[in-house]
């Protein structure tokens, strides 16, 4: 019994954990099913609603649920976890390396073999939970009760293996000290004095946008970021339909755009498809970066926003967050905007300089 108690006790804390971490922050489920393209068959928004409470539901159901009603909670463990199963297997055939955010925004490491050999073994304990169901008819409280000094101890030995196996987990997560942290390569640099370091526009590439939205990302004409920076001066703005913030920086484009003529502001999505989700209209010039291979170069989120200069440099970024990108796209703004003013009150001296220079070679004339 204790074996299959293990089972039971491992699903429940994984459907808790996994639910509260999707309650708490409903964007990253929807982010999740996005990322993993699962929204041409789901309901977004009513899966990121109904999951969360679902597993959580589960979780307390196979906990004190006696009788059938914990063999019915142990099938629709079960099915969950072999849904888990096909999605993430489905990715790494695919190579889509994606973060399923399987534990809300705190689990965003893209999804590799080990995230499939994780739900496999999870998928493994399901079915132990629903043996143990259909063998005692107990729920996971009851059977704990039930056991005597020796499953106690194999219960006991396997919870503090799982803390030691978190601490591990958490320990490497602790930052390092201030001083000690490498600074990313491309991540606003700065010099000793605080100032900006402009470092060269990378060779890159971005894809123009296919007509025919069922084909491979990267399917359109091909481009980089270098050639795109000679040719005008640009702001990059990577966004993901599924990223809350995103939209709202999204809805802020047109504007920008009618404000920085001079500049290109450009959406960046990582498939073709994704552009008719967002609402800008067609001046604004999208590239697609399939899996945002580009954009890791600068650090992986999203929204994300980088200034690309028309001299091959750098001017700006990369910045990551929603608030963080719109301060940016607004600094640019009011910097380009004082830059004009002064062009302008310096123009007006110049021209007030030549007219007082000309009166007095005038008046020097009528001496």
């Amino acid at each position: 019994m204790t074996p299959l108690v293990l089972c039971t006790l491992t699903i429940i804390v994984t459907l808790a954990v996994s639910g509260y971490a999707k309650a708490k922050e409903p964007t990253s489920t929807v982010t999740a099913i996005v990322n993993l393209k699962l929204d041409q068959w789901l309901p977004v928004k009513p899966i990121a609603r109904v999951l969360p409470w679902a597993e959580l539901a589960l979780a307390a159901v196979l906990f004190f649920a006696p009788g059938i009603i914990q063999i019915l909670a142990a099938i629709a463990a079960l099915l969950l976890f072999i849904g888990y199963w096909a999605v993430i297997a489905r990715a790494v055939v695919q190579g889509n390396t994606a973060s399923c955010n399987c534990f809300g925004s705190a689990s965003t490491a893209p999804v590799s073999v080990y995230t499939l050999v994780r739900n496999t073994a999870l998928l493994l304990a399901a079915c132990g939970a629903l043996i143990g169901a259909l063998t005692t008819g107990g729920s996971a409280l009851t059977m704990l009760l039930a056991l005597d000094a020796n499953g106690w101890l194999w219960v006991i030995g396997a919870g503090l293996a799982s803390l030691t196996l978190w601490a591990i987990y958490r320990s490497e997560l602790v930052p390092v000290a201030e001083e000690e942290k490498p600074a990313p390569a491309l991540e606003s640099p700065v010099d000793e004095e605080g100032e900006y370091v402009r470092t060269p526009v990378p060779f890159a590439a971005l894809y123009y946008p296919h007509e025919d939205r069922s084909l491979p990302a990267g399917s359109g004409e091909q481009t980089s970021l270098r050639e795109l920076a000679l040719q005008q001066a640009r702001v990059l703005l990577f966004v993901s339909p599924g990223c809350g913030h995103c939209h709202q920086v999204i809805g802020k484009i047109d504007e920008w755009q009618q404000q920085l003529p001079m500049l290109g502001i450009h959406p960046v999505v990582s498939n073709d498809s994704d552009i008719d989700r967002f609402s800008f209209t067609g001046d604004i010039q999208a590239f697609v970066d399939p899996g945002f291979k580009t954009q890791r170069i600068f650090g992986n989120g999203t929204p994300s926003a980088v200034a690309l200069g028309a001299d091959g440099l750098l001017a700006g970024g990369p910045v990551f967050g929603g608030k963080k990108v719109m301060n940016f796209v607004e600094d640019i703004i009011a910097e380009i905007n004082a830059d004009y003013d002064s062009l302008v009150e310096a123009n007006i001296e110049s021209a007030d300089d030549e007219s007082d220079s000309e009166y007095e070679i005038i008046a020097n004339d009528r001496q």
